[in-house]
This record gives C-alpha cells, sequence and structure tokens, in this order.
C-alpha cells in the first residue's frame, strides 16, 4: 500500500496539544488532557499516538480490525490486528472509552478485545475478555454484537448479547428466557491505569437483536438502562446496584415494558396482547434513544410503524405515534434517528408508488409538541432514483451525512434499472435541503463515520470515512475533506469493511462523537 496516493483531510495542527507519553510513562496526567511540560509551545510529538486521529476499519470476512490515521502523515495504513479466527461476520461492534481503551466485540468467540490504541506507535491487542478472574458467573454472554459507551460513567462499557442465533437463550450466561447484558470497566491506559474487566451481566426476558438508551442524570433523578428485545417485543429496565467491592452490578427490574398493541396485533392478522410481557409480539422494537430535552425514552417499533415515549419515572409509555403518513401518501420510514439537541425525531424512507422510480422521502416528529405527538411528512426533498440507506448528524446539527443503498431487492425492473448507487448525501437540517452530493467507489455497500473536531459536543465535520465494501472482495476506504466534499484519498483494506469508527484521543471527553442512527 506505500504507493497509494495519500493527502491529509484539510489538517492545520492536530486538535489536542499534548506530548506523546508511553504506556507507563510517570507523566500519566496526560491521560486528563493535561500537558507534561509547564510550556505550552511544543505540541505533540510528530507522528505519536496521542496526536493521530484515526479510523477503526473492521474488515469482516478477515475478522480483521485495520487503523488508518486521518491525518495524512506518513503511511495511511497504521497496523491490522487479527481479532480471532476467520469467520464470517464475526465482528460486532466497535467503541473505545474514556480511558482511551478500544474494544471490539466477536460474536463468535463470545469475547471482546480489549486494545490500546496510544500505548506503542501502533494499537496493541491486549487482551481478549470473556470472565471475570474473581468471579466466573461474571462474563460475556453469548452472541456480543452491539457496544454502548455508558454515557454517566464513561469508562463503563454494554455489551448486547442477542444468545443463540436460532433460539435466541443465551446458554453462556445460563439465562433461561432471552439473551443478556454484560458491562465492562476501566480506566486510562497510563501508569496505575485499571485494565478493563467484566464486572457484572444481567440475563434479559426478552429474545433477538438489543438495543439500549439510559435515562441521564440531572434530567432525572437516577441512571436507569432501558433495553428492548426485538423478536420478543417488550423493553426491560435495569437498575443499578452498587457492590461491597466498589463495582455497580446491574439487576433487571420486576417492571418490564410491554411493547404489545393489540390494535396493531390484530390489523397485522394475529390475536390480541395477553398482558404478559414475554409473549412474544409483533412490535420489532428496531431502535432507542434518550431526549436530554424532554428527559423521555423513545423507541422505534419498525413491526407497528410506531414510536413509543416511555416516561422514566413511572416506567410506563406515555405518549404514541403513528409514522406511517396518511394517504394519498405512499412514503413507508423505515428508519429513525434523533436529532442533537433531542427536540426532533428524524425519519427516513421511500415511496415506491411510481412503478419506474422509487423516490427517498423524510419526516419529523416534534417531540416537544404538548399533547399528542405527530409525524410530519417533509414535502421537499424526495430524492428521485434514491433509497436513503446510513446516516449521521453533526453533534452541532448542522449536517446530516446519508449514504444510499445499492439494494434493489423489492423495487421493480424498472425501478432497479434506474436506481443512482454509491453516493454520498450532505444535508443542511435547518432548511433540509441537499448541500452536496458526491459518487463513491462501486461497491455492494457502504459504511460511515465522522471526525469531528470543535467545540465540546457540538464539533462539526472535518472528514468524512466511507467504506466500500463488498463480500468475499478486498475493498477500500475513501478519506473525504469535510470542507470541500471531496475524496482525497482511496485506500486499499481487507476483505468486506462492513464498519469504521473514527478515534482519536480525548475523544470520549469531548463528547463529539457524531449520532448515529441509534
Amino acid at each position: 500500500m506505500s504507493d497509494t496516493r495519500y493527502s491529509a483531510i484539510s489538517v492545520n495542527k492536530p486538535f489536542w496539544g499534548t506530548r506523546a507519553i508511553g504506556r507507563h510513562a510517570l507523566c500519566f496526567t496526560l491521560m486528563l488532557l493535561a500537558a507534561c511540560s509547564s510550556g505550552g509551545d511544543s505540541g505533540p510529538e510528530t507522528n505519536s499516538p496521542l496526536s493521530t486521529p484515526m479510523a477503526l476499519v473492521v474488515n469482516q470476512d478477515d475478522t480483521t480490525l485495520t487503523t488508518l490515521r486521518l491525518d495524512g502523515k506518513n503511511s495511511p495504513v497504521v497496523s491490522t490486528l487479527s481479532l480471532g479466527p476467520v469467520q464470517a461476520d464475526a465482528i460486532g461492534g466497535v467503541t473505545f472509552s474514556l480511558g482511551e481503551w478500544i474494544f471490539v466485540t466477536n460474536t463468535e468467540s463470545n469475547k471482546v478485545a480489549a486494545i490500546d490504541p496510544i500505548g506503542a506507535l501502533t494499537p496493541i491487542l491486549e487482551t481478549f475478555l470473556d470472565v471475570n478472574p474473581a468471579n466466573p458467573l461474571v462474563k460475556i454472554g453469548e452472541r456480543p454484537t452491539r457496544i454502548y459507551r455508558d454515557p454517566v460513567d464513561k469508562e463503563v462499557l454494554w455489551t448486547m448479547n442477542d444468545g443463540d442465533a436460532t433460539t435466541g437463550i443465551d446458554r453462556v450466561a445460563n439465562c433461561s428466557l432471552g439473551g443478556s447484558v454484560s458491562v465492562l470497566h476501566n480506566s486510562h491506559l497510563s501508569a496505575g491505569g485499571e485494565k478493563p474487566r467484566v464486572t457484572s451481566i444481567v440475563c434479559l426476558s426478552g429474545k433477538g437483536e438489543h438495543f439500549i438508551a439510559f435515562s441521564i442524570p440531572p434530567t432525572v433523578t437516577q441512571q436507569l438502562a432501558f433495553v428492548s428485545s426485538k423478536t420478543t417485543g417488550l423493553i426491560s429496565v435495569l437498575l443499578p446496584v452498587p457492590t461491597a467491592g466498589g463495582d455497580v452490578a446491574w439487576s433487571e427490574f420486576f417492571v418490564k415494558i410491554d411493547l404489545c398493541d393489540s390494535a396493531k396485533e390484530t390489523l397485522l392478522g394475529h390475536g390480541a396482547c395477553d398482558g404478559d410481557a414475554t409473549t412474544p409480539n409483533h412490535s420489532l422494537p428496531s431502535g432507542m434513544f434518550w431526549s436530554q430535552h424532554t428527559g423521555k425514552i423513545y423507541s422505534y417499533l419498525s413491526g407497528y410503524g410506531t414510536v413509543v415515549e416511555i416516561d422514566p419515572s413511572v416506567l410506563a409509555i406515555t405518549r404514541t405515534v403513528d409514522i406511517t403518513p396518511l394517504p394519498p401518501s405512499q412514503t413507508v420510514f423505515h428508519s429513525v434517528g434523533i436529532t442533537p439537541n433531542g427536540q426532533t425525531l428524524f425519519l427516513v424512507g421511500e415511496d415506491r408508488s411510481d412503478l419506474n422510480h422509487v423516490f427517498g422521502t423524510f419526516g419529523s416528529i416534534d417531540l416537544t409538541a404538548v399533547g399528542a405527538l405527530s409525524a410530519t411528512e417533509l414535502s421537499f426533498p424526495r430524492l428521485r432514483d434514491i433509497r436513503p440507506a446510513r446516516f449521521q448528524f453533526t453533534p452541532d446539527g448542522t449536517r446530516i451525512y446519508m449514504t444510499q443503498s445499492n439494494d434493489v431487492s423489492g423495487l421493480t425492473p424498472a425501478q432497479a434499472a434506474n436506481l443512482r448507487k454509491d453516493l454520498l448525501l450532505i444535508f443542511d437540517p435547518s432548511f433540509f435541503s441537499l448541500v452536496f452530493e458526491l459518487d463513491l467507489p462501486a461497491a455492494e455497500m457502504h459504511a460511515m463515520d465522522l471526525w469531528i473536531t470543535g467545540p465540546k459536543g457540538a464539533g462539526s465535520a472535518k472528514g468524512v470515512v466511507i467504506t466500500n465494501a463488498t463480500p468475499g472482495v478486498n475493498g477500500t476506504v475513501s478519506l473525504i475533506d469535510g470542507a470541500t466534499n471531496t475524496i482525497t484519498a482511496t485506500i486499499p483494506v481487507g476483505k468486506n469493511p462492513k464498519q469504521v469508527t473514527v478515534y482519536y484521543y480525548g475523544l470520549a471527553a469531548s463528547d463529539n462523537q457524531a449520532t448515529p442512527i441509534w
């Protein structure tokens, strides 16, 4: 890859003015974002991990993680780490902690890779976490998929363990009704730092894909975790339980929020709800969101085409809104996200009523409305021959970045033939206007993450990182300048790069990750 043409994504200087350190350096105050030297003019050492923004690329067909540097210095490929035996779609999710550890779940081995990104010139795979040595009953459960950073204690991580792919039961954790969640804890990487360990596991009453959202003080009095189970159609409420050792364990509360709706079940051709939250229904919760503005949890029920609002103070659904537009509209919304200010839910869908063309469509729900919630379909823009796919907001709320699906399933032959493919779309949400569209390298699908810099919690996109992935084929990653919206480099990586996560030192502390679809 040494002959790959590579240029920086508009970099003038490193974002953090700190000096590089070794893993066990005495000057561990760097981990608190303070410089070691009393002078402030020297800046970070050139090419040190502490000054290097990185893109963590998951090569699914290789079961590897490739690290790319984004600042245009030296060769773009920093390293490639093996994360277990090569198995199809083994890597579930990637995140990082306030302690600057990177965590990657492996759904096949039921482990979580703990990676040190700054203790050496290249990221180091320190260990695979599976059980707590002091208590073997506390472990990573079966088939860990998504992994989330706790929004209150950012040194805590949560894995969603979806259980056996057929039954939905977590056999590793000996759960009887469904999957589980595991909780990990760590601290800073330098001298005296605590290495990652599994601190808690909780069996859930539901099966299927699990999504999580947290109620966050001071908007509410106590942090609670709300975990939805897609196959069963319920939300488990998890309570923090302090332990003698100083850790916080979590326990499933006896109150479970049943998402079953008899009217919707009947319309779908099923029987009415029986009042038992553990009886499967067809609501299919497919996303969970916390609004710091309203102090409520919102769950998107893809099976019903509704969004429910949950009040953490009463642990009950307080409002429900149908997101299917009224006739004559033929739009079907299939994705929901929340704006960074927590005031609006953003709806994404498509209209296939024209037999020759599919139209990408959008809508919104004003969460600040008094009384009943309502979904509004936006009359503009309607994107002809576009099927919207993944999207992310910048933390300042001034841009939405969206990839477009190349999937032609469900389309007529004419719609499929006219479908535009391999695009990045950029919107201004204040007027909801299309700002720019960019052609991407041809691939089956594209993953995305944003390189965000700027004020804490309100940064903007300095760059966009897009993967170009096709199963069984070595893919590439395109780096896009956020100022000019141009591709500055396309870099070869491993087979089928289906995920990417941007990381730099201090990103968790700055609260400047882009707002994803869930």
